[in-house]
């Protein structure tokens, strides 16, 4: 049996506490993060990145120069959607990236869709395969805009989660072409979901605890989670021991079949107050994460190399 790790970074300007964007827009998250700690480590374990590229970082002359050289380095290179940085009713003085893509018209979300590829392609001269949303927020309509603009891949889905206020709870964990009018469907589109890796440990118990008075305590609340709430493979908040769990769950799941481990975090949160998160736990875990996997066998693969993967599985 085959065991794959696709690492997936939303990469994006500097931000800070409560996610605010740093003023003037500042790109150390893609100098240090990526240029200085990521790239590095994921060549010394052997893995290969998708960087996942928010519109304002294209328009960064020495972020552009740094992607290009580590896409000469074996990355894939895709798009990641924050309305707020394009057209149209682009915001010149973003505070946080909140909009919702779900939220807007289907014009509108086809257009800034469009403007994204083509400055993606303006910037790197070639076209985009991989696609994420900003805060996961995709629907089905979005499958077909992303099929029309050559796209191949789209990974916004959270399985078993709501998170930023868009519910994926539905969402299949292993990779699927889904279908057009319903997007947690299995159907005949021509975009593979490479849902984000995340697995229940006990959801029926989880639900149960979660309704009872003392969820409101946060000591409880923690441990309650910890035990049998989700498991994201992500290391702001996992290490080895929650990846050994992971990998006993998947394989029971999917007996006997290939496994597709689709890992996510943002390039700043590796860098010191860049992000809401403690920089040197989630490097820590980064580190965990990797070792384990490369010695637990799991082969590098980036998101547009899942299709011909999971096409021959």
């Amino acid at each position: 049996m085959r065991k794959y790790l696709i690492i997936s970074i939303d990469t994006e300007c500097d931000k800070g506490p409560g996610w605010k964007v740093r003023h003037p827009p500042s790109f150390e998250g893609v100098y240090r993060g990526i240029g200085e700690i990521l790239q590095p480590l994921f060549e010394e374990y052997g893995f290969r990145a998708t960087y996942l590229i928010s519109p304002e970082v294209m328009e960064d002359e020495a972020s552009v120069g740094l992607l290009k050289d580590v896409l000469r380095r074996s990355a894939e290179l895709g798009t990641h959607l924050h309305g707020e940085f394009v057209e149209p009713f682009r915001k010149e003085d973003v505070e946080r990236t909140e909009e919702l893509a779900a939220d807007y018209s289907a014009d509108v979300e086809l257009e800034k869709l469009r403007n994204l590829t083509e400055l993606f392609r303006s910037v790197f001269g070639f076209a985009p395969l991989s696609y994420r949303a900003g805060r996961f927020s995709i629907s089905s309509r979005t499958v077909r805009f992303l099929e029309d603009l050559g796209y191949r891949v789209d990974s916004s889905l959270t399985p078993f989660s709501a998170v930023s206020g868009v519910d994926h709870t539905r969402a299949p964990v292993y990779p699927y072409y889904p279908d057009y009018t319903d997007i947690y469907r299995p159907g005949n589109s021509k975009i593979l979901e490479v849902p984000i890796t995340i697995l229940p440990q006990n959801p029926l118990l989880f639900d149960i605890l979660k309704s009872t008075p003392l969820f409101r305590f946060r000591r409880f609340r923690r441990w309650i989670k910890e035990r049998y709430g989700n498991l994201w493979l992500r290391p702001t908040v996992s290490g080895a021991s929650q990846v050994e769990k992971i990998v006993e769950i998947y394989r029971k799941m999917f007996p006997g079949r290939p496994m597709f481990f689709n890992m996510m975090f943002h390039n700043v949160e590796v860098v010191d107050g860049m992000s809401p998160y403690d920089a040197a736990v989630v490097r820590a875990n980064l580190r965990e994460i990797l070792s384990y996997l490369r010695g637990h066998g799991f082969e590098p693969l980036t998101l547009k190399e899942v299709v011909d993967e999971y096409d021959g599985a």
